[in-house]
């Protein structure tokens, strides 16, 4: 790499949190759900949207030379594939992650040089909360953070239950699992399977509700409490997807060793996460380690990593199974 190809990377990096206001300023504006009805000049966008046309036309502009949408003559938009997933009414949309990480993130990152000098983390140290704790006192903010993770995660439950083979599995436990997709998945590939999922109560509560409506009820069961408790539910195998990366070693192994508290002689432990590469190549798991750390006091691990957490509580390290998405699975058996 010569002089100017290293200038022109980090004009780049430091220039990308532009990027990521303008993404912001479309979505929050929900220009994606106009054009899904057509292609749609920028002068008439911005005056549904009761914006200055000209500063719109920039900001879209630029946008389109990232391929988030196409402009055509006369100032006309249209949608990207890019885009699409920023509409309201699409599954498994960016939408809600857009404004969330936005809100929280633009503001969080000032304090990565004090979080990194003091050893505390950001949030926290411009928040004076511990994310978790913010999101109780903000309902409807919680509810958005929910429908966010849901659109990051969404591609990657069919990548999960097509590439890892759960034969011999009878009953799953989705642990922290939130909405439930991998369950349900899970449970409509086989009607002779069974699972629960363990969440907070309020959380369990709506699960045991759409697995109602679903026709899926008597196959599965909800239940409500804390990880850091006790995790009062048997299986043969225990799933968790993007759990232990929000959570520093200490507090990985309490959740571990409540869960082999359950545990017999060959029970499955199933952590789906982003598995961290070799040094010095492309990486979403790297990526996205920098979001714990924003927030979190967790990281995205190694699988050596893994192994170690896995032999302090009683498992093995079995695999890794990559997927077609940015998550592996990460098994490991319990030994006692």
């Amino acid at each position: 790499m010569n002089r100017n190809e290293a200038l022109a990377c980090l004009f780049d990096m430091q220039m990308a949190f532009l990027g990521s206001g303008c993404l912001y300023v479309v979505t929050k504006l929900e220009i994606a759900d106009q054009l899904a009805k057509g292609d749609k000049s920028s002068d008439a966008i911005a005056k549904t949207c009761n914006v200055d046309a000209q500063l719109l036309y920039r900001i879209m502009r630029f946008l389109a030379s990232k391929g988030v949408f196409e402009e055509k003559s006369g100032r006309v938009f249209a949608l990207t594939p890019i885009s699409d997933l920023l509409r309201t009414d699409k599954e498994g949309s960016f939408h809600p992650f857009t404004i969330i990480n936005s809100e929280l993130g633009f503001e969080t990152v000032l304090a990565l040089l004090p979080g990194v000098r003091e050893g505390e983390i950001p949030f926290r140290k411009r928040f004076g909360r511990h994310p978790f704790e913010q999101m109780q006192l903000e309902p409807e903010r919680a509810a958005l953070m929910e429908r966010a993770w849901q659109g990051v995660h969404w591609p990657e439950t069919d990548a999960v239950l097509d590439a890892y083979d759960f034969t011999g599995v009878r009953k799953l436990v989705d642990i922290g699992g939130g909405h439930g997709d991998v369950l349900v998945g899970f449970l409509q590939r086989d009607a002779g399977r069974r699972g629960a999922i363990f969440d907070i109560p309020a959380v369990a509560t709506q699960f045991a509700e759409r697995a109602r409506k679903l026709g899926i009820a008597d196959r599965c069961e909800a239940v409500g409490g804390d990880f850091f408790a006790e995790i009062p539910v048997k299986a043969d195998a225990y799933f968790m997807r993007h759990i232990l990366h929000d959570w520093n070693d200490e507090e990985c192994i309490a959740i571990l060793k409540n869960i082999a508290a359950n545990c017999e002689p060959g029970d499955r432990l199933l952590i789906a996460e982003c598995v961290v590469k070799e040094p010095n190549v492309p990486d979403p798991g790297k990526l996205l380690d920098m979001e714990m750390l924003l927030f979190l006091t967790g990281w995205e691990r190694t699988a050596e990593e893994y192994g170690a957490l896995l032999a302090a509580t009683g498992f093995e390290l079995a695999g890794v199974t990559p997927t077609d998405s940015i998550v592996s699975v990460v098994e490991g058996r319990y030994t006692g």
